[in-house]
């Protein structure tokens, strides 16, 4: 599940100080990423260096019970290795279902998946293959073709406003059916370079927008958080992705009902793989000058 390519690129989503047998744990959204080996049918394709620079294998199930690092936890089998949770992978002429970690059965650790989990998955995968199935219809024909398509994120704007249309109906359903989901989702561009907008719900009330840039392997984040006693929180991620982890260093400014600043949070965190792992965190109340200091360590 951690794939270097995918690593450098953020397009791995694993815990930063949560782990397991001094492995990373799955979090929701993962995906392999980019420059996966293939062998295509027939073997002689001539856009097969486009397919292994672009592919995919994302998890599409998390469950909205269990967190760690405050995402929810990546899921790819239902009720022990005999019934697997499909990956999403990079398939022509549509993503399909289709990919499943083999390994799975050594692991000690099981979750809890809710059946509103269950359904948000499927309703994820169909979302998915439908807008592609949609996008190779005779109105959405034209634009951007192999290279400049992929990096862009899809051919044209009618392609592009129809895969947001659904990333947004795929997110309230998740929304409905676990409490916890992200209601609009805006992206455009690749693993490569880009920019994501989301708004999400909060379960204990209150709401998040995130926003992402992106540009190779550094991407810059920007949070803002309501929270439901009036309270507000303002959040910059700056991270740096490579092969074998990632460095990001975020900043949150907690305001009080009145504006004011009341907490300022300072984390910076080196994920090395799961042994290297280290993590700082400063402390500041009301813009404080003589913050109190954290360091943790895999146990």
């Amino acid at each position: 599940m951690m794939w270097p390519p995918g690593m450098a690129l953020q397009q791995n989503k694993l815990t930063k100080t949560v782990f397991h047998k001094a492995q990373f744990v799955v979090l929701e959204g993962h995906d392999c990423g980019y420059a996966i080996p293939h062998i295509t049918i027939p073997p002689a394709n001539v856009k097969l260096p486009l397919i292994i620079a672009f592919s995919k294998r994302k998890v599409t199930f998390s469950t909205s019970k269990v967190k760690a690092d405050g995402a929810q936890i990546g899921c790819t089998e239902l009720a022990g290795p005999p019934v697997p949770l499909a990956m999403l992978c990079c398939a022509s002429p549509v993503s399909l279902p289709n990919g499943y970690p083999s390994f799975n059965g050594l692991h000690t650790v099981s979750v809890g998946l809710s059946s509103g989990d269950f359904v948000a998955g499927l309703f994820a995968i169909i979302c998915g293959v439908l807008g592609s199935l949609i996008c190779r219809l005779e109105g959405f024909q034209g634009g951007h073709t192999g290279l400049v398509k992929e990096l862009v994120g899809a051919a044209n704007w009618k392609e592009w406003g129809l895969k947001t249309a659904l990333g947004c109906l795929s997110g309230a359903a998740k929304v409905a059916l676990t409490d916890d989901g992200k209601v609009v989702r805006i992206e455009i561009g690749s693993g490569f370079a880009g920019l994501r907008i989301a708004s999400k719900q909060l379960p204990e009330g209150g709401s998040k927008v995130e926003r992402e840039y992106q540009v190779g392997s550094i991407q810059v984040g920007f949070a803002h958080t309501d929270n439901p006693n009036g309270t507000t929180s303002e959040q910059s991620t700056l991270s740096v992705g490579f092969p074998v982890g990632t460095d990001s260093s975020q900043v949150t400014e907690a305001h009080d009902d009145n504006g004011r600043p009341a907490k300022k949070t300072t984390q910076n965190t080196t994920a090395l793989g799961a042994d290297g792992q280290a993590t700082s965190t400063t402390v500041s109340w009301a813009a404080s000058s003589s913050p109190a200091g954290s360091w943790g360590a895999p146990l």
